[in-house]
């Protein structure tokens, strides 16, 4: 993953803030804003796209937000721009997420004939008692009119499910009419995390939260996927390669309003400001360069959430010394024994067993301690 790349757009732009939603964006805008902000995320592209040099992009992922309020034209001009700084379309993951209730038959077809070729839906439920405690302005009764539409257009969707919320909810159920609408080849689940927003959802008991991620994980193993990732279900060969970008430490262009980056030969992170007007204006980006030890940490808290695990050999590569030069050997040995690591000297792979996975944090609180400093 080392010499591949990938580029993030953010469009912080929602007619409605869902009460579950920590992202940056923006809910009052004009259709003239969207069209300045189109422009100068094209114009960052251009200015910035050299910082990706000795790469292979690989992947264009248009998050937000809504990337469903930008036109139709929109899209089009960055797939030629794209093309003309020499990313090939025809290899390159090309992800843009939906809101199922945002869209007609024309825009879904004219994504498809950009060069778009996967759809992560925001699902998140199919209860509508569920969406409407969340706060989604999507009804089961939207997903039933387009998620049909966009399996006519496309082979590769992905879609999101929150857990954590919804009492007594039947997600089992859900799935199974989700998937009569589609055939998904990627589910990412996420465990609801309330932010600190007075009517935000309550969390639900920590029995129930764990019984509906059984449930989605006996569903989905059911159907073939496999768990890739601590959040990530997906049939073989569909695994996300721009998250796998973030999680195995490649590099990857943030571009946008509250849009991050982060350039592995370099080891700067940059990040533009939550500001709207400052993006369209050109200002707002900040860069910092990691000391090791965040550096060290950052690795340590993306690499250990796939299932393949952290590769010794790019960490040498990466960090100048051997994986237990950095980080204490005893506490290492300590977390295999606990059945929580997987340590294979010979492979040169560490990683966490299923076990680990499921408790990742105190995984990484011991091995942040454990950095030799």
């Amino acid at each position: 993953m080392h010499n591949r790349s990938g580029i993030y757009f953010h469009i912080p732009f929602c007619p409605k803030k869902c009460l579950y939603c920590d992202f940056f964006s923006v809910t009052k805008f004009s259709k003239n804003t969207l069209v300045e902000y189109g422009d100068a995320l094209l114009a960052e592209l251009e200015s910035r796209f050299n910082e990706l040099s000795g790469t292979e992009t690989v992947s264009l992922y248009f998050g937000g937000g809504s990337p469903s309020m930008m036109d139709e034209g929109f899209f089009r001009k960055v797939a030629d721009r794209a093309t003309e700084l020499g990313i090939d379309l025809g290899s390159c993951e090309f992800t843009v997420e939906v809101n199922p209730a945002d869209i007609d038959e024309s825009w879904i077809k004219n994504l498809k004939n950009c060069g778009v070729n996967r759809i992560s839906l925001g699902v998140q439920a199919f209860d509508d008692a569920v969406l409407a405690e969340i706060g989604r302005r999507t009804t089961v009764a939207d997903m039933e009119k387009n998620i049909p539409v966009f399996a006519k257009y496309f082979d590769n969707i992905s879609c999101d499910i929150i857990y954590g919320l919804g009492k007594n909810r039947k997600i089992n159920q859900e799935l199974e009419q989700l998937f009569w609408l589609a055939s998904f080849k990627h589910v990412s689940a996420y465990s609801y995390s309330r932010p600190e927003r007075e009517n935000a959802p309550q969390l639900l008991d920590e029995d129930e939260t764990l019984l509906q991620e059984k449930e989605i994980r006996d569903f989905l193993q059911k159907k073939g996927f496999s768990r890739y990732e601590i959040s990530n279900y997906s049939l073989n060969g569909f695994e996300s390669k721009h998250n796998m970008l973030y999680w195995t430490y490649g590099s990857w262009l943030g571009i946008g309003a509250g849009a991050a980056s982060f350039i592995r030969k370099t080891g700067v992170s940059s990040r533009y400001a939550d500001d709207i007007g400052a993006f369209i204006a050109g200002d707002g980006l900040s860069s910092v360069e990691l000391t090791l030890h965040e550096r060290l940490e950052e690795f340590l808290l993306m690499g250990l959430r796939v299932k393949i695990g952290i590769n010794l050999n790019d960490f040498k590569e990466l960090f100048g010394k051997d994986f237990l030069e950095l980080v204490s050997e005893k506490t290492v040995s300590e977390l295999v024994s606990e059945g929580l690591l997987d340590f294979d000297k010979n492979a040169k792979i560490i990683k966490c067993t299923e076990k680990g996975s499921d408790f990742l944090n105190a995984v990484l609180i011991k091995l942040f301690d454990a950095i030799r400093n």
